[in-house]
């Protein structure tokens, strides 16, 4: 929620081998969908994964990348945030 009230409105998703559990996972997967790109780029900019304890890999779509792709969808996504 604090990265919301910094960049602005986003969905936070979970994704991959993380689902089935994290202490098995060997990354954490993570999209995040916002409505713009500077948006997109505020997030990229206030996450620093090289700071997590385990491997994270982002994901940043616009909610009009999402539509058109529908990734959350298909790859059986779950909101975190």
């Amino acid at each position: 929620m604090r990265t919301n009230a910094n960049v602005g409105e986003a969905n936070w998703y979970l994704f991959g081998s993380a689902l089935k559990g994290l202490s098995d996972a060997s990354d954490i997967d993570l999209v995040v969908v916002c409505q713009t790109h500077g948006l997109a780029d505020a997030i990229r900019r206030a996450v620093d994964v090289d700071q997590l304890g385990r491997p994270i890999h982002l994901s940043i779509l616009t909610q009009a990348e999402q539509t058109e792709i529908r990734f959350v969808e298909k790859q059986g996504c779950v909101q975190v945030v």
